[in-house]
């Protein structure tokens, strides 16, 4: 970029070199005028950094912050990628922005320079950081475009933290080891404890990742309050407790629903008379899959349809992985047996014939809505709700999707298929569920997120809270009768948890949050984009 003669050289003077030195603050190059050796920016050997950030210093102060005439960069970058990165307008306005002041030019000083090959350079660099992709998000909140002349330093921004995150990364990743040997395990045939292959520490926090930084449905994954903003250095580190305690509270009911197992698919665990119906798939412990719909008008359109003629049979059982689940026969659901029968572990044999679940039903008809993932995500409402925001239907209706090629309605365990392909799928659509369903539920009686805090600051003692957390999760309601199923093992999970975090140490351990996030995760897509546009304008 080339920075004009005026302003632009004297604030880097005033920021970065000589004249922040001779007034007595911190200056990067304390020996360069840059008012007066301008030129040193190119020339210089010792410092070939100084191009890209006298580059970087241009784009922050008069693209990024680019606020004219109703277009704002930054409502303008997410609309792009939003709309699927093919509206090459986008980077057109940004030429203008750079080449003539302006993002609608002709302006006064005319028509862009090189036009063509600035899209063209756009495209190739897109092309380099696999822009636009099959794995591409879903939309995002468009940014509020500011007055005219505001201050952009001081804006409201996105709710994402940096200090936050890094700081809560570090502290998961400094118990890695112990997270993979107590949480994320199960115990194989001959008693032992294996790492699970399904649910893995990297593929989590990869997940935890997304659903902080971008979120499912508008919501994101609650990781604490943010340090409070204020022009004084704040040198405190943020408080990690009530983030490291809703990632708890979300472990320990995975590790129940599908952990425990190493089972991507629900298997049978509710019994009658000693025996499992093949109509569990319908719904366990009372439960009826097929009447797990939405209760708002309005996402009542985004339910899963029940189609009789569907076929389906779960990839995975629990059967190999522990010696108590026999051999006990996958779920499926077929509309060709009006009655199916039972499985007895003692004889290991399935009994035909007419055997109903504790729901009632003796028949599989449409009952391909059982759970799936870390989480057992289940239910027409769910599962339609996976289509609407991050699968097929997202993809046919012009939306970006997170996973385009999965149809969680009418190919359901294309979910527990495709873990080799998508193998953060598990964590994302329990993320997706634990956002949208158990961090969001407030009916009056228990707020989700106020009842964390009173947790937390009431010394992590009450047991009320993980209680009525497993009330939700297993039967949607904080309120709800009846025996919650395994509720002593979740409760359990959940203490381990706060321990193995070291949740209530005294002085627990301080991270710094100067390192770089790229350290534990992948390259955000943001700054993909951010580094096409820098590299073709």
């Amino acid at each position: 970029f080339l920075l004009t003669p005026d302003s632009n050289f004297g604030k880097l003077n005033y920021y970065l070199g000589a004249r922040a030195a001779a007034e007595g603050r911190d200056a990067k190059y304390p020996d360069i005028d840059f008012c007066k050796t301008p030129d040193i920016i190119c020339s210089s050997d010792e410092y070939s950094e100084l191009k890209w950030i006298a580059g970087f210093y241009y784009w922050m102060k008069d693209v990024q912050a680019y606020n004219e005439d109703g277009w704002f960069y930054k409502t303008e970058l997410h609309k792009f990628v939003n709309s699927g990165m093919t509206d090459m307008s986008f980077i057109d306005a940004i030429s203008g922005i750079v080449n003539r002041g302006c993002h609608n030019p002709p302006c006064a000083t005319g028509n862009v320079d090189g036009l063509e090959d600035r899209r063209a350079n756009f495209k190739k660099v897109l092309g380099v950081f696999r822009l636009p992709s099959l794995s591409s998000r879903p939309p995002s909140t468009l940014p509020p475009i500011p007055a005219p002349g505001s201050d952009l330093a001081y804006l409201p921004t996105e709710t994402e933290d940096p200090e936050l995150i890094n700081a809560f990364l570090q502290r998961l990743s400094s118990y890695r080891s112990i997270l993979e040997q107590k949480v994320l395990s199960y115990q194989a045939t001959d008693g032992a404890m294996v790492q699970s292959d399904i649910y893995t520490f990297d593929t989590l926090i990869e997940s935890v990742v997304y659903a902080y930084e971008i979120g499912h449905a508008g919501k994101r994954f609650y990781i604490g309050p943010p340090k409070t903003k204020s022009f004084e250095d704040d040198q405190s580190a943020p408080d990690l407790r009530y983030g490291l305690v809703n990632i708890a509270a979300f472990l320990a009911q995975s590790q129940n629903e599908g952990i425990t197992g190493n089972a991507c698919d629900e298997y049978h665990l509710d019994s009658i008379d000693g025996k499992y119906p093949t109509s569990n798939s319908c719904g366990q412990f009372g439960n009826n899959y097929q009447e797990y719909t939405c209760s708002s008008s309005a996402e009542k359109a985004m339910e899963c349809p029940v189609i009789a003629n569907m076929k389906a049979t779960a990839v995975s059982s629990g059967k190999y992985t522990n010696s108590l689940y026999d051999y006990r026969p996958n779920f499926y659901c077929s509309p060709d047996e009006e009655f199916t029968g039972a499985y007895d572990p003692n004889t290991m044999f399935m009994e035909r014939g007419p055997f109903a679940n504790s729901g009632g039903r003796t028949d599989v008809q449409g009952c391909c809505f059982w759970g799936r993932g870390a989480l057992m995500t289940k239910g027409v409402c769910m599962l339609g709700k996976l289509n609407h925001y991050l699968g097929a239907e997202a993809a046919k209706n012009g939306r970006m999707a997170m996973f385009p090629d999965i149809d969680f309605c009418n190919n359901p365990e294309d979910i527990c298929s495709s873990i080799k392909s998508h193998p953060t799928l598990v964590w994302d659509i329990a993320l997706f569920e634990w956002t949208e369903r158990i961090q969001s539920y407030d009916d009056g009686n228990f707020n989700y997120q106020i009842a964390l805090h009173e947790f937390v600051d009431g010394g992590m003692r009450d047991p009320s809270f993980l209680n009525t957390v497993s009330k939700i999760v297993a039967r949607g309601s904080s309120n709800a009768e009846g025996t919650i199923p395994f509720s002593g093992q979740r409760s359990s999970h959940f203490n381990l948890l706060i321990e193995h975090l070291q949740l209530k140490l005294k002085d627990p351990p301080s991270f710094s949050t100067s390192g770089s996030r790229q350290q534990i995760t992948g390259v955000p897509l943001w700054l993909l984009l951010v580094g096409a546009i820098l590299w073709s304008v």
